[in-house]
């Protein structure tokens, strides 16, 4: 049976956190953040990828994203795939990137626009990767019937405008809190002022929080490595970060997440769903 917002399991009362978005780090990962109390999101990019996410795909805490990623939309084409982008629960992450890669622009717009309107033929939802082409990408979507998630925005302050008109979702990235805190030091305090005023302006009815992985958790904080443990303290920091700018409780916050989930898995968009927090 196709999971569904509507046959999802419930959250039990351990079940209080979402991982959006992340990549397969170990073998047995999806196991081990089940018994953490986190439901994961784990994202493929590549065919082979999807393929390594069969078993993953059953877990009952888990949910599967693909599309073709940025970085290899010069290896592969979409459309190829579309039986992938049917059993997917998300299409994504799909974009464009002009600054961790060299793929041809033109191949990462071609790969986007196909697969934006699959998405809007098979009526789910897509996550954006937007990596040094957000003005680009926010013109792209104007219009876009489906729902949207912009996965870890790391663009100017002038260029999330178009992303919050369309009223797109938002991921926050696992340094989230301490940006946002200004514990990272003066080289990333640009990188704070656009994370601030993601927590200001996007209501808590779009917001979700992810690690893109434990690699990706590392990363951030200019790390080598990171332990598995350091992926549900970094969920949990950012949530309470979340809670904190929202006037929440982080067990509001956490049933917010989970509302944000079942809304943004849902076919269509209704009134109700507009609320703001």
């Amino acid at each position: 049976m196709e999971k569904t917002a509507e046959n999802r399991p419930a959250f039990s009362s351990q079940m209080r956190m979402i991982d959006f978005h992340a990549h397969l780090s170990f073998e047995g990962e999806a196991e081990w953040r089940q018994k953490q109390g986190i439901l994961t999101c784990f994202s493929a990019g590549t065919p082979k990828q999807w393929e390594k996410l069969e078993p993953v795909r059953k877990e009952k805490y888990a949910l599967a994203s693909f599309g073709i990623h940025p970085w290899y939309a010069d290896q592969f084409r979409s459309r190829s795939y579309r039986t992938y982008l049917q059993e997917c629960d998300m299409i994504g992450e799909i974009g464009m990137d002009s600054v961790w890669c060299r793929v041809p622009l033109a191949d990462q717009q071609r790969e986007l626009e196909w697969q934006l309107q699959a998405a809007e033929d098979l009526g789910k939802p897509a996550v954006l990767h937007t990596k040094g082409q957000e003005r680009r990408i926010g013109e792209m979507i104007r219009g876009f019937k489906g729902k949207l998630c912009v996965h870890w925005y790391s663009g100017s302050l002038e260029d999330l405008k178009g992303f919050l008109e369309q009223d797109c979702y938002f991921t926050l990235g696992p340094d989230t809190a301490a940006l946002a805190g200004g514990k990272l030091g003066a080289a990333r305090e640009e990188e704070g002022k656009v994370r601030r005023r993601l927590l200001e302006q996007v209501p808590a009815s779009r917001l979700f929080v992810e690690t893109d992985g434990i690699g990706a958790v590392a990363w951030a904080f200019g790390e080598e490595k990171a332990e598995a443990d350091r992926v549900p303290l970094a969920l949990r920091e950012n949530m309470e970060c979340a809670a904190a700018w929202k006037k929440m409780s982080v067990w509001q916050m956490a049933d917010r997440m989970e509302k944000n989930l079942k809304e943004f898995l849902s076919p269509k968009r209704s009134e109700s769903e507009k609320e703001t927090v």
